[in-house]
């Protein structure tokens, strides 16, 4: 018997309510990082299947931040395209 290998995870990104709910919502797109220590070039990160540990990463992104509130959105993420070498 065979299996099917799947191509996507479950990503969860940390930001602010603010810009979160805009890209939910279409209005904008997620803040793209571009510095030189990104571990995997520019784009925005998401950490795979743990919700907790994006939180955690929004919460000190912005502990110092009287108006930002941390979110969490989740996204299903195809990786064929990076794999391949395709901009999505």
């Amino acid at each position: 018997m065979s299996r099917l290998a799947t191509s996507f995870v479950l990503g969860y990104h940390g930001c602010d309510e603010t810009v979160g709910l805009k890209a939910i919502r279409g209005e904008t797109s997620l803040i793209q990082s571009d510095r030189d220590y990104d571990w995997l070039g520019p784009g925005a990160y998401f950490w795979e299947a743990d919700p907790q540990r994006a939180l955690e990463w929004a919460e000190a992104k912005f502990e110092t931040t009287e108006t930002a509130k941390p979110l969490v959105i989740g996204a299903v993420i195809d990786l064929i395209p990076s794999l391949m070498g395709q901009n999505p």
